[in-house]
């Protein structure tokens, strides 16, 4: 038996954490214009939209969507730069519901250069990226005296419970 970590469980505590950002965000919205040089974002909002953005953009294509423009979609307000996120894990949920092994173990060209990946590998792609930026995030935040009020481990999550 492999008793492996299932994607439903961390799509679950990708949303968990995300929640909490949001709310804390929401209590310190100055935070979101900070200054930030994670992934060359330039801010914590232009972060938060790297992050998001990315889930999105392999969620639509797990889907079958295709790539999408990003550059038109609203991210300004905290509602709008969380909404990504949620649609993407709305989208990797039915993907999880509706595909067959087959489907996500076929190898598919991303559309950029010439990396191919499964949707496996996409969906995992999307959690580690989000998680480590996070990390990022939390880090600079606390170098700017802004400390989060939760751990971010998944063993204190609600999580695999």
């Amino acid at each position: 038996m492999d008793p492996g970590i299932r994607f439903a469980e961390l799509l679950a505590y990708n949303a968990d954490e995300n929640s909490h950002w949001k709310r804390w965000l929401a209590e310190h919205p100055g935070v979101l214009d900070l200054a930030c040089d994670v992934a060359k974002a330039g801010t914590v909002r232009e972060l938060l939209y790297h992050i998001f953005a990315t889930e999105l953009f392999f969620a639509n294509f797990i889907l079958g969507l295709g790539r999408t423009n990003f550059e038109n979609i609203p991210h300004s307000t905290l509602d709008e730069l969380f909404a990504l996120s949620e649609e993407a894990q709305r989208q990797f949920e039915e993907s999880l519901a509706k595909s067959s092994e087959k489907d996500w173990a076929e190898i598919k060209p991303l559309g950029f250069g010439t990396v191919k990946a499964t949707p496996r590998k996409m969906l995992m792609q999307a959690l580690w990226h989000s998680i480590n930026h996070r990390g990022q995030l939390a880090t600079f935040l606390r170098q700017q005296g802004f400390k989060q009020d939760w751990t971010h481990d998944i063993i204190l999550s609600q999580v695999m419970e």
